[in-house]
């Protein structure tokens, strides 16, 4: 289903009349049965990994036999994404049939909700109908304030990669940042954390000690990189176990090991989750947009990175896969990420650029994100490239391109969908999600 579609289906807040906090959806959920409370869920935060790890969990889970609801953002294809059962988007008649059932109820109660607030009933609602044994839910924006916050009891809260990003609403440190992450932390309830930065572990730690909420931090010295005999896929022990994992960037390895913990946890609660399953969801899973080779010959990759410690994280990928290779890069990027640090960082490996604009009105220009970059690097002018559209760019930097080239296209999730049609259109690829 297509957003502009979707829009005149929903009761979405005016401007002016946006009520900040949970007190408008959990007025919603009650008229509507508090379906949330039917579905036993996995909460998930943090600024990146959040989709990676909610992904693998629902793989292995669904592989374990389980049904699953999986409720994740932003979407990259369509807005059915967002909310999947074992990893199927719904359908167009279940988002259609969970829109008219909130607007009655909207209108009913004459209450104002933002588009999120109206995804995730949305997810609630059909997850509930379709009787979901489990619900992985990622969180859409920090964690204390977020719709998905409205989940009481969750099986296990989930917090992954604390970093820089929308600093304008989450704030300016790390501190801030993990205390409204660390807000969905529930009473009683076990906290799996990633290994976090020690400013924003402190509080966790607190967080998690004040609710009495059991608190396990993996240990990075607990993971071992090992060497894979396959190409496209990871190999790596935790807790000298060995797993093999189908997502290619470094850090799903710290990701995955995450997710295992979680497992274990689950298992502690009665879920009968075997090794077996656990090792099918790992070698399977799948997730768009993530160091996604999109093509051989010539390579492409689609990355949805769009804050500095994604950018980051797509660099050490970049030059740990195609070392000594040349590389032209397709980038758009939204006006309010932290973009003059993103390029600062990412820039020097690149040989040539073609900037695009996003679709989405929160974008720079192509010729605003050129001028940016060039305001940094004032030498790289002739090599920086802006287009007139998706197609535009895609077509300039195909011409960039010789047998030993590498296109990457990253700088923000509102495009990369685009684009990954685009690539399929023009010279195919398998794009199925599982």
């Amino acid at each position: 289903m297509d957003y502009q579609t979707l829009e005149e289906l929903l009761p979405l807040a005016e401007e002016g009349k946006m009520v900040l906090g949970l007190d408008t959806i959990a007025r919603l959920m009650a008229e509507l049965g508090n379906p949330q409370d039917q579905l036993p869920t996995i909460h998930i935060a943090g600024t990146n990994g959040k989709g990676s790890a909610a992904m693998m969990l629902a793989t292995i889970l669904e592989e374990a036999g389980y049904k699953v609801g999986l409720y994740t953002s932003p979407s990259i294809m369509s807005f059915n994404e967002r909310i999947m059962v074992n990893r199927q988007p719904v359908s167009d008649e279940a988002i259609i049939q969970a829109a008219q059932a909130i607007k009655a109820s909207c209108e009913r109660l004459d209450l104002h909700l933002t588009e999120f607030e109206v995804y995730t009933a949305m997810a609630w609602l059909i997850f509930a109908d379709q009787a979901c044994d489990l619900l992985v839910l990622e969180v859409g924006l920090g964690g204390r304030l977020d719709a998905t916050n409205l989940v009481q009891a969750p099986l296990v809260t989930l917090l992954m990669k604390i970093a820089f990003d929308h600093v304008g609403i989450l704030g300016h440190s790390l501190a801030e940042i993990a205390r409204e992450k660390a807000g969905i932390i529930k009473a009683g309830r076990p906290v799996i954390s990633y290994p976090q930065d020690p400013e924003a572990k402190a509080v966790i730690a607190a967080k998690a000690e004040e609710m009495g909420a059991p608190y396990l931090e993996v240990d990075p010295g607990d993971i071992q990189a090992l060497e894979s005999g396959q190409a496209r896929k990871q190999r790596f022990s935790y807790k000298g176990q060995t797993w093999q994992l189908n997502l290619l960037e470094a850090h799903q390895v710290q990701n995955a090991s995450v997710v295992l913990e979680v497992i274990q946890t689950l298992r502690q609660e009665g879920y009968k989750i075997s090794d077996d399953a656990i090792a099918r969801g790992l070698d399977q899973v799948k997730w768009p947009a993530r160091f996604e080779i999109m093509h051989d010959q010539p390579t492409i990759v689609v990355d949805g990175s769009h804050n500095l410690d994604g950018v980051s994280q797509l660099k050490l990928n970049l030059q740990r896969y195609f070392p000594g290779q040349k590389i032209i890069a397709i980038m758009g990027m939204l006006a309010d990420k932290d973009v003059s640090h993103a390029v600062s960082e990412i820039l020097p490996i690149l040989d040539q650029v073609v900037t695009v604009r996003p679709n989405t009105p929160r974008a720079l220009t192509a010729e605003e994100l050129r001028d940016k970059i060039v305001s940094i690097y004032p030498e790289q002018y002739d090599t920086i490239i802006p287009s007139d559209s998706y197609e535009d760019a895609f077509n300039k930097a195909m011409e960039l391109l010789d047998e030993d080239t590498v296109l990457v296209i990253f700088g923000s999730f509102y495009y990369v969908g685009y684009m990954r049609n685009l690539i399929n259109k023009k010279l195919g690829n398998d794009m199925n999600y599982g």
